[in-house]
Order: structure tokens, then C-alpha cells, then sequence
């Protein structure tokens, strides 16, 4: 019994010793073996946005063909509209006006790590206004075994109030700056005006009296005169639109704009405009 005493105390002390050199680390509950987190990643351009702008720009309208259905109409029933076809002649041309224009933006901006896609509706009050040059025509010509002379003459003007376009957009993150392109559809509203008046003579005395009638000719001379107008106001109008610019952030939440836009509008009495823009703006974004 003394022996195993001995033993069992010779033992004890040399597990001991050996647990003091070796000692294993203990767990405790206030100690963590994960990495801190590090700080959250985000976008500056992400999320909603609005602002105001101003610009300036040139609306080109043309105006040659806005008179033919007018006179088709003035001379549907004669054999001159349907041999000759008056209509067909061109007394109008192009013009090109310039004006300012003041409005507001808001939209949307969708992260994709450096890609941004986002969505924009931009609105601008305008004021776009141009009158339609004019050149009259007098041409001798013949119809049905009859010899006229036919003057043509008409007018047309068209104002552009407002446009308002729906914009993708497709940008760049370079930090502080977002450069983009856009594309979208395009609406307005405009003052429209045009007119045609078709006057002249059938079978007309020769010359040397070229602008009389002789009633008692044989044929007998006949005078005539047509005339058409048409107004619309705040017509709508619908088109599309391409263009780019570059926003810069100078402080947070809040940005400058530079852009550029190109509007095409679908034709409204045969009169097709294009209108280009330039634009700065001050924008506010959304936290």
C-alpha cells in the first residue's frame, strides 16, 4: 500500500510539471478569431436625383412640302391638279431659328460596379420660333385642251413650347464625375400655322395682254381663285432623342451637368423639326 502511495504521488507531480510547461490556451467569450469588417462599398451616383437647368439651342423646321395637301384639296376636281399637279410645286423652304429654353430633370441611377444605368424624365420650357420663306410661282401651263396661268403662293409658321423626353441613361463612375449617353422618346407641344392660295386664268388672251380676260375670247377666259388656311394650336407632338453629357459632383449630394441633345419630331402637316441643345444644370441626389 506504501508503494502505490509513493507511486500514485510520483506520478501526480510529473503531470503536473508537464501541464504547467505545456499549458493549452482557453477560449474565452470577450476574445473573436474574425477579421474586422471593413468599411461598406457603395456607389456615389446610386439612387434618386432631380434638379434644374437652363440652355440654349436651334430648332431647323422644314417647310417645303406642308402646302400639298391644301392645294390637292383647292383643285381636286380640275383636270389641271390631275395632269400637272400643282400641288406638287414648292413655294416654301427651311428655316432655322435659335431661342432659350428652362426647365427641370429627375430620374434614377442603378449601380452596376462601374457601370451606371438609369432612367430620366427632363422637361424644358422653350421658345422656338421660325416663319416659313417664301418664294411664289407663276407658270404658264396646259390641261384638258386648256392653257392657264397659275400663281402659287402659300405661308407657314410653327412655335415650339415645350419638349419632355424619357431618357435611358448609360454611365461611366470616374468618382467624382459620371460621363453618359442617352437615348429616349421625345413629346412637345406647338403653334402651328400654314396656308395656300391658288390663283389664275384659264385659256388667257395671248399676248400682248397676258393679265386680261376677254369675256367674248373663244374659249372664253375664265379667272380663278383658291385659297386654304389651317391653324393648330398647342398641338402635340411626339418624336425621339439621343444625346450625352457629364455630371460632376462638387459637394456631397449635389452635382453640376453639362449636356447635349439631339430631338427629332415626326412630321405634323408635313413640317418636320429637329432640335439640338446645349445644357448646364445644377442637380440635388438623394442620399
Amino acid at each position: 500500500m506504501r508503494c502505490l502511495l509513493v507511486a500514485f504521488s510520483l506520478i501526480a507531480s510529473v503531470t503536473g510539471a508537464y501541464s504547467q510547461e505545456f499549458e493549452l490556451p482557453t477560449l474565452r467569450g470577450s476574445q473573436s478569431f474574425l477579421p474586422a469588417p471593413g468599411p461598406a462599398c457603395c456607389s456615389t451616383w446610386g439612387g434618386f436625383y432631380f434638379g434644374g437647368q437652363i440652355g440654349a439651342g436651334v430648332a431647323s423646321n422644314d417647310f417645303r412640302t406642308t402646302t400639298q395637301d391644301l392645294v390637292a384639296h383647292e383643285l381636286r376636281q380640275l383636270t389641271l391638279e390631275q395632269e400637272q399637279q400643282v400641288s406638287t410645286w414648292q413655294v416654301l423652304g427651311k428655316a432655322d431659328t435659335r431661342g432659350a429654353s428652362g426647365g427641370f430633370f429627375i430620374g434614377y441611377n442603378s449601380p452596376w460596379e462601374s457601370l451606371i444605368l438609369g432612367a430620366e424624365l427632363n422637361y424644358s420650357r422653350t421658345s422656338f420660333s421660325s416663319v416659313a420663306p417664301m418664294t411664289p410661282l407663276s407658270i404658264n401651263t396646259s390641261a384638258g385642251g386648256n392653257n392657264y396661268n397659275v400663281n402659287l403662293s402659300g405661308g407657314a409658321s410653327m412655335r415650339i413650347t415645350d419638349t419632355l423626353t424619357l431618357r435611358g441613361r448609360a454611365g461611366w463612375d470616374a468618382g467624382n464625375f459620371l460621363p453618359y449617353a442617352m437615348i429616349g422618346v421625345a413629346a412637345g407641344r406647338a403653334d402651328v400655322t400654314r396656308s395656300a392660295t391658288v390663283t389664275g386664268q384659264q385659256n388667257p388672251t395671248p399676248p400682248p395682254d397676258p393679265n386680261s380676260c376677254d369675256p367674248v375670247a373663244s374659249p372664253p377666259c375664265i379667272p380663278f381663285t383658291f385659297s386654304e388656311s389651317a391653324v393648330k394650336n398647342g398641338a402635340f407632338i411626339w418624336g425621339w432623342s439621343i444625346g450625352g453629357g457629364v455630371d460632376v459632383m462638387v459637394m456631397p449630394h449635389v452635382f453640376l451637368r453639362a449636356e447635349y441633345e439631339f430631338i427629332g419630331f415626326a412630321p405634323i402637316w408635313h413640317i418636320s423639326s429637329v432640335v439640338q441643345t446645349g445644357r448646364v444644370g445644377v442637380g440635388f441626389k438623394f442620399p
